[in-house]
């Protein structure tokens, strides 16, 4: 099934799953904020529009691809906005990690709009980008759901989908919760190990012979002790989602203690300059403070 898609939003993610919504078969429109990213999937046959109005304009569906909650919001709304383009039926499928609060505004103002909503936000790296192997939890609409389900095919090799945007967006950032604990719980046996004369080397091989092993352990632990903080994931992003966790919470009634202290060693972390390294880089702020070496 040959889906007519806008796409808004070629970063570090958006880029590699727009190339495979065109290697699927898919007609693509792309809308970037800084255009020259967009010049090699136009190359290779994909159509450049001038606004996200015009991405969106006479697709049956629109993929928005940015950073946070405040960079939809810029692409969705004023009269060069998608939310202007959108045709009555279409979808708007927000693939990004947003807040319960704003996957449920921008659901009503698609409403609005008659168009249909998707929050399928993605499980996975930019790797797993490339290789169509993201994890997606796609929440929205039956009808929205069976609509853009190829499109989601494509890109992912997994799909997980429920009833609820929110409940989508919710389920991520339950993900996430998990992810920041690991990381910066990882960064703390490790600098407990060096600070007191014990080879981290050797914590990190314990522990993967432990029934506390994990791929994510091994991968983040090889990470710090190289002092690698290429940015496979921002600090400064995971350090938002722990945020809107901390929101949802909030909102749901519900308390968050060891999340909203990972997020404070993460927001110490950004402060420190590391916002745009890896997130593995807590790893290195706390052997600053400890005074070890790796």
């Amino acid at each position: 099934m040959r889906l007519r898609l806008g796409f808004i939003g070629l970063g570090t993610m958006g880029e590699p799953v727009a190339n495979n919504l065109r290697k699927a078969g898919h007609e693509l429109a792309v809308w970037t904020r800084t255009p020259s990213t967009a010049d090699a999937l136009v190359k290779k046959g994909a159509t450049r529009a001038d606004t996200p109005r015009a991405c969106a304009a006479g697709r049956d569906a629109v993929f928005l691809c940015v950073t946070d909650d405040q960079a939809n919001d810029a692409v969705l709304d004023g009269p060069d906005g998608a939310l202007a383009g959108l045709a009555k039926g279409a979808v708007l499928v927000d693939l990004g990690t947003s807040g319960t609060r704003s996957t449920r505004s921008i659901g009503e103002r698609v409403n609005r709009q008659g168009a249909l909503f998707v929050a399928a936000p993605m499980l996975g790296s930019r790797s797993a980008a490339e290789q169509a192997q993201l994890v997606l939890v796609a929440g929205g609409p039956a009808e929205a759901l069976a609509k853009v389900r190829p499109a989601l095919h494509a890109i992912s090799a997994r799909l997980f989908e429920l009833d609820s945007a929110v409940h989508a967006s919710l389920a991520k950032l339950c993900v996430n919760v998990v992810g920041a604990a690991m990381a910066t719980g990882l960064g703390e046996a490790l600098t407990l190990g060096a600070s007191g004369g014990l080879d981290p080397a050797k914590v990190l091989e314990v522990l993967q012979a432990s029934t506390f092993h994990s791929p994510f352990h091994l991968m983040k632990g090889e990470q710090m002790l190289a002092g690698d903080y290429a940015p496979r994931v921002a600090t400064r992003l995971v350090e938002k989602d722990q945020r809107l966790a901390q929101e949802a919470a909030a909102e749901q009634g519900a308390r968050l203690p060891v999340n909203e202290a990972a997020r404070k060693l993460l927001a110490d972390a950004v402060a420190s300059g590391r916002g745009d390294h890896d997130l593995a880089v807590v790893a290195d702020l706390l052997f600053e403070w400890a005074q070890v070496k790796r």
